[in-house]
Parts: C-alpha cells; structure tokens; sequence
C-alpha cells in the first residue's frame, strides 16, 4: 500500500519534517519485513497498529495546534484520511495471515467501531462468526453490537437465537441472551415511564423517529441483514430452533403493560430459562454432579441476573425458578429455603411491608418443617433459614427500627 503522497502531504501541510518522514518511512519498511516474513506472529501487526495509531494521534495534535493560529490549509487532503485506510488494511491481512488469533479481530473491531465504519464492521462481523461459528465471545459481541450500537433488538435476537442453535451447550451464550432480553424488556418499560408514553401510538411514533435517525447514523444503508449468516439455517437442531421461535414476541410495540401482557414481565427470559435448563441437562457428561445440584446451580445462575433487574417484577421472575425447582425437587432443603425466603428476596429491612412479608415467609417455614420427616432434615431447615435471616437482615447497620431487631431476634428464637 503506497504511502508516498500521505508522506508528501505531510511535508506539504508542515506537518512533518523531511528528516521525521524518513524515519516514518524506515519504520514502516520495518514493520512490513517483518510481517511477510516467514516467522511473522500476530503481535506484529498489532505492534504495526500501534505504530501507525500514535503517529495518527501526532498529526491530530500538530494539526490542532496549528489550525488554532490559522498555519495550515485545513482544507481535507490525503493525509486526513489515509491513517484510517492503511491500519485497516494492515488489521485485514493480519486477519488474513492468522485467522485463529482473536486478538487481531477484536483490534480490527474496536477500529472500525472507533470510526464508525458500519459497512465495515458488518462485513467483519461476517467473516468471523463463518471462521468461528463455535466462538461464544464473537455471538456475544455481535449482538451487542446490534443492539447497543445500531439499536437493533430484532437483528441481536437473531444472533443470539442463531449462535445457540450453533453452541446450545454454551450456558455462557444462553445467560447472556437472557441478559438482553431483561434488558431489553428494562429499557422499554424506562422509556415509557421517563417519555410519559401513556399510549402504544406514542410509543410507536417515538421508535419511529428513532429508527430514522438510527437510519441517517448508518449512512442510509440498509442494515437489518448486513451480518450475512444465511448458510446458518441449514444446521441442525431443529428442535431447538422450533422452540427459539416460539419464544414469546417481544418488540417496541407491545401493547399493554406488564400487569396486562406477561411478555413485558420478563416472560421472553422465563421461556429462555425453561429451554435452557432442559437443553442443558439433556447435554450434560459429568458425573461429579447429580441432576438436581446440576439443575440448581443454573438455576442459581438465572436468579443472579434477576435479581440485577430492580425496575422488573423480580418477585415474579424468581418466583417462576423456584415453582421450576419446586415441581422437580421438592424434598431439598435448599429448593425449601428458595420458596421460603421468596417474599423477602430483595427487599429492605426499611421497607414499609417487610414485617408483613417476613410474616409470610414465617409461616411457610412453619408449614415445610412440619412435613418433614426427619428430625435431621428440620433442625438443617430451621438453621439455614436462622442463618438466612441473621446474614441478610441482623447484621444489617442500617436498620432504623430496633423493633424489628427484637421481632427477627424472637423469630429466630422460636424456630
């Protein structure tokens, strides 16, 4: 890739001197060497990246300064543009040459997303998850971007649904497609609340001015099938695609609320969690872990990300994992103390109904011991939930009612 009128331009502009042009042009000869030599490794592309993004940063702050006081034609040129081209193409053959090494591919990324290249990005896009169908991080990082870039929610469900017909035992790619759905689900009913978007043909206009200045960002390309992935229909497992798309709709234009259409309660991730935690069981080789300690660590899992969730009805959520556990694994404890605690999972020991519910969850407690037949079993019930209220609430600095110290304390008491 010739650099010769880039380099003049420089001198041309007074932005370089003749002398530091040389050394640019040593460098680069350099670098060029060693990159089509026989033991070239993937660290020298991104050395030579290095190279050509700090002489880039160097003429910005010389062209800065000097366009400041009025010394330099700043009409565009050649050498305005050319740094972006030439680590392009240096990133292009490195991805080329070393296919396998990641790290190129995330530079070659983070580059094009820097200067907002879309085309490109899409067409990088391409290429890696047709090399890498397997690699998790790339599905991840592609519907992310989808979605947090080009604010794209159908185009980044399609990856994801696509990515775990390819890598379904990826419990990794399954989390982080819940993930979005979640926050999918966060931003709009937000949107709604912040907007004062009372009515659906609100909404609707709103998503549409969106969608245009989302057009107008990408060039005016259309941009809901740039990341080719077409051949991916054709692979197996049909099961799993048939119950990805029965997955519960989920768009900007819901009607209702959550109160009237469950698909805006988080229904779309519960669905996500039922497939999931079949798929993955159906799947699973080790033998150190019983079904039900296999079960409840991902389902452990699930209740992380809910509990993240604080504008959702997290209640409701994790009340869905819980009636899973409760319908498969009703006789452990652990399964027990999930139901039992349920009504002050995420609640403050201030809040204004935390007595009532403690009271609920009292009582269940009470109901659970007594149908438990081993002495053993009550006395492993009775000290996981003590343990549950002592670690959760007692120990808690900021209680502002000592009352409620003195109830905990008699509660615990009497277990």
């Amino acid at each position: 890739m010739g650099s010769v009128p880039e380099l003049e331009d420089l001198i041309k502009k007074g932005l370089f001197e003749k002398n530091e042009i040389t050394m640019i042009m040593r460098r680069r000869t350099d670098f060029e060497h060693r990159i089509n030599s026989r033991g070239s490794k993937a660290r020298d592309y991104l050395k030579y990246v290095d190279f050509e993004k700090n002489l880039e940063k160097l003429r910005k702050k010389r062209y800065n300064r000097l366009s400041s006081v009025g010394l330099i034609n700043t009409k565009p040129s050649i050498s305005d543009w050319a740094s972006e081209r030439r680590i392009l193409f240096i990133l292009d053959r490195g991805v080329q040459k070393f296919p396998n090494e990641f790290q190129l591919w995330e530079t070659l990324l983070q580059f094009a997303k820097e200067q907002k290249l879309f085309k490109k990005i899409y067409k990088i896009y391409t290429n890696l998850l047709q090399l890498h169908p397997t690699s998790i991080n790339s599905w991840i990082s592609a519907a992310n971007f989808e979605y947090e870039y080009v604010g794209s929610a159908k185009n980044a469900r399609i990856l994801f649904q696509k990515g775990l017909r390819f890598n379904k035992d990826s419990k990794k790619l399954w989390l982080s497609y819940t993930i979005f759905e979640l926050s999918y689900i966060n931003k709009l009913i937000n949107r709604r609340k912040i907007l004062g978007l009372i009515t659906e043909k609100q909404q609707y206009e709103h998503e549409k001015s969106e969608k245009l200045a989302s057009k107008e960002q990408l060039e005016n390309d259309e941009h809901s099938d740039l990341i080719q992935l077409s051949n991916y229909d054709n692979i197996s497992n049909d099961e799993l695609k048939t119950q990805l798309n029965s997955l519960p709709d989920a768009d900007l234009n819901m009607l209702g609320n959550p109160e009237t259409n469950p698909a805006l309660k988080g229904d779309v991730a519960l669905t996500i969690f039922d497939i999931c935690i079949e798929t993955l069981s159906k799947l699973k080789t080790s033998t150190f872990q019983s079904e039900f300690e296999f079960k409840y660590d991902i389902s452990k899992e699930f209740l992380k990300i809910f509990d993240k969730f604080e504008d959702l009805n997290r209640e409701y959520l994790v009340g869905h994992v819980v009636n899973y556990l409760l319908n498969n694994f009703n006789n452990e404890l652990d399964v027990l103390i999930l139901d039992i605690t349920l009504p002050l999972r995420n609640l403050s020991i201030n809040s204004e109904n935390f007595i009532d519910n403690l009271q609920i969850s009292t009582k269940k407690f009470i109901a659970y011991k007594g149908k438990l037949n081993s002495n053993d079993d009550k006395s492993q019930l009775k000290l996981k939930f003590s343990s549950y209220l002592i670690e959760n609430f007692l120990q808690n600095d900021e209680i502002e009612d000592e009352n409620i110290k003195q109830i905990l304390h008699s509660i615990i008491k009497k277990l």
